[in-house]
């Protein structure tokens, strides 16, 4: 895994041979792993991310007209449009680029031309929100090319209005809040209604991995929006008798099962697995805060049972991982991380009780060839959201 001073290294190079000039600005935005809190954050309800040491870095320099060049090293690939003259004809990975550029005008605010790469080492399709690192990047860069300043609500809503828009996608809010404003020992407690977020910090004794399943997953192919509509019919049958209830977030299991009869099975085991999962986000910071370790290994292993059996958006070989996981020595508890279908798991294990490297390899000789994609395991370290240029040195883990 490259250093984040690396990475921007590299940025800047290859900013200054694909454009001729160097880059006046570098913005890094991590990605993200979301703790406990799956599927909540559409629902208006909490969830509990880390920022983690793996970054998309946007060097970037500005142009004296509208028009925006666009070079992502990792595909090897060049955009460019015109802000007065936006076309439907462009590449989808550019999608979130020109949906943040036009939303953040769209907000009055002063956004001009700029050249622009994109480069970085957080792996695309990987469950740990490239693409919201992409647009948290890219708008922060905007940001601070141009001189304005906007808090981390705003920008992140234009985020979201870009993912709803420009790619279809209606995301949450919360993969672009991790990226732009978690910090360094501490997971975000977020309140996706209010958009509060407060630092808790990490529990002491514990590391946590993460964990590349081999299946790539994308969310506009993964019937995320499915999962979506089915709340909001839920939401819909249960105002009919709890006119209080704007969210699942504002629902109780008792008031769930009290109208069960009235509900569409597979919608009813959607809302049971957002209710029971907005609980666990707070059972788990009441195990973080008195340091049941165990307790908190179990909710992970609940909460991806409940994904798996009443939001349906895990996979078989998923579910087997999991268990692989959890028989390794050391390890309190694992589930999926991020919307499913692939992507990455997140494993929580006694501090200092196992060799990381050592468990790659056992995981790869498992279960190597029966996925699209080698499967992989690293150490997560937790770091600060999106820094720019000079402030670009990682924390310590």
């Amino acid at each position: 895994m490259a250093s984040l001073d690396t990475l921007a290294g590299e940025a800047a190079r290859l900013f200054r041979d694909h454009y001729g000039y160097a880059p006046a600005l570098l913005v890094a935005a991590p990605g993200r792993a979301n703790l406990i809190g799956e599927h909540t954050d559409y629902n208006d309800g909490h969830v509990l991310p880390v920022a983690i040491d793996r970054y998309l870095v946007a060097a970037a320099g500005p142009r004296g007209d509208l028009t925006f060049r666009l070079r992502s090293a990792a595909l090897g690939e060049s955009f460019e449009f015109d802000l007065d003259r936006l076309s439907d004809d462009r590449p989808q990975w550019s999608s979130y680029i020109v949906g943040v550029v036009v939303e953040l005008r769209d907000d009055k605010l002063p956004v001009s031309g700029t050249d622009m790469l994109l480069h970085g080492d957080l792996p695309i399709g990987s469950g740990l929100s490239s693409s919201a690192a992409l647009e948290v990047s890219v708008a922060t860069a905007i940001e601070r090319l141009y001189g304005f300043r906007v808090d981390d609500a705003r920008l992140v809503n234009a985020c979201r209005r870009a993912d709803h828009r420009f790619v279809g996608i209606k995301s949450g809010p919360m993969d672009q809040f991790a990226s732009r404003a978690c910090r360094a020992g501490f997971a975000g407690l977020l309140d996706c209604r209010s958009l509060e977020l407060s630092h808790r910090p990490l529990p002491q004794g514990v590391e946590f991995l993460s964990v590349y399943s081999g299946i790539p997953r994308t969310l506009a192919g993964s019937e995320y929006n499915e999962r979506q509509s089915s709340c909001m019919r839920a939401v819909s049958v249960l105002q009919r008798h709890y006119p209080q209830v704007r969210a699942l977030r504002d629902a109780y299991a008792g008031q769930l099962g009290a109208l069960q009869a009235e509900f569409d099975p597979r919608v009813y085991r959607r809302a049971r697995h957002v209710i029971s999962e907005q609980k666990r986000v707070f059972e788990m910071l009441g195990a973080f805060e008195s340091g049941d370790i165990a307790r908190a290994g179990a909710l992970l292993v609940e909460g991806h049972r409940s994904l798996a059996e009443d939001y349906e958006v895990s996979l078989p070989i998923l579910d087997e991982m999991i268990d692989w996981l959890c028989r390794q020595p050391g390890v309190t508890g694992a589930r999926l991380t991020g919307a499913g279908f692939g992507g990455s798991l997140i494993c929580m294990v006694r501090a200092g009780s196992v060799d990381a490297d050592g468990m790659a390899c056992r995981l790869h000789e498992d279960f190597s060839g029966r996925t699209p994609e080698a499967p992989a395991l690293w150490k997560l370290c937790s770091v600060d959201g999106a820094r720019y240029q000079p402030n670009l040195r990682p924390s310590e883990c």
